[in-house]
């Protein structure tokens, strides 16, 4: 009939919920309130630094640096059983940035800006997580998960301050004490040290089995100076409000999850793609017979 929000309450009989992926306070409000959730999954990993030269030297050969070609950019991945091991969202000449969402906890994420000028490219670097990796019994074991790893490198470092780890180190299992070529971008300051601990075991498997892998397909990925900043933990969001073929929640006539929080996108075309499917479902409920 209507949502109360905190300018007042407004009547309605239609109504499209697009909250964000780290949307965790609604999240619990509607489980109070008896709209459906479950798990679902995501990935956890760090943002790869490495000098944006060597990126382009790579993809480019003996082309690099001709300033008739784009900034260079790669999509790589790697599937081990049934668990993957990707790179997205990637900032050609950019740099990582804080995306934490609550204190005491660390999150990572990336930008580029419109001249991507900047020294470094940098991605996200995931490992797939499936809810049997977290299951507690509640729709929320993901997002347990999800503050577990971020306040495991809050208390690594103390402070905002991000974890960071050459890759050569993390590969050889050793602490980073010093850096080399690469030169992490993360404006609050990073903390030297075994960045890699903030994650699961499997994951951190999962990195070493991938990085050599994805040095074979762009040459350097994973030289001794490239850098593991992190964690990202919010590549997507871990629950799913639960909806029927007709997009509607179930059991909750009138409302319609959608996008990435809601858990059907995965990124920021396929959350426009489901916001149009929302709009046309809501344009049918009112067409002329």
């Amino acid at each position: 009939t209507g949502i109360s929000t905190t300018a007042g309450s407004i009547l309605c009989d239609q109504l499209i919920l697009a909250v964000g992926h780290s949307a965790r306070d609604t999240f619990a409000v509607l489980h109070t309130m008896g709209l459906p959730l479950e798990c679902k999954p995501f990935s956890v990993g760090f943002r790869a630094e490495h000098l944006q030269t060597e990126i382009e030297k790579s993809l480019y050969h003996g082309a690099a640096g001709n300033p008739a070609l784009p900034r260079g950019e790669y999509q790589l991945s790697q599937h081990v059983g049934q668990r993957c091991v990707y790179t997205f969202c990637m900032c050609p000449g950019g740099q990582v940035v804080a995306s934490a969402s609550e204190t005491g906890h660390v999150v990572t994420n990336g930008m580029s800006y419109h001249a991507r000028d900047g020294k470094n490219a940098n991605a996200a670097l995931a490992v797939s997580v499936d809810p049997k990796d977290y299951d507690d019994g509640t729709p929320f074991g993901g997002v347990a998960l999800q503050r577990r790893i971020e306040h495991a490198a809050y208390a690594q470092t103390g402070s905002y301050r991000a974890p960071c780890q050459k890759v050569g180190d993390f590969l050889n299992g050793k602490p980073t004490r010093k850096l080399g070529a690469v030169k992490p971008s993360y404006p609050i300051g990073v903390e030297l040290g075994e960045a890699a601990a903030c994650l699961p075991d499997f994951a951190q498997t999962m990195l070493r089995d991938s990085l050599p892998y994805f040095g074979r397909k762009i040459r350097g990925y994973d030289t001794a100076d490239a850098l593991l900043t992190g964690p990202e933990t919010r590549t997507s969001s871990p629950v799913r409000m639960t909806r029927g073929e007709d997009l509607f929640g179930l059991g909750c006539s009138g409302i319609i999850p959608c996008g990435e929080g809601a858990g059907y996108a995965g990124g920021i075309m396929s959350a426009a793609v489901d916001g149009i499917r929302a709009a046309f479902r809501i344009m049918g409920e009112f067409l002329p017979e």
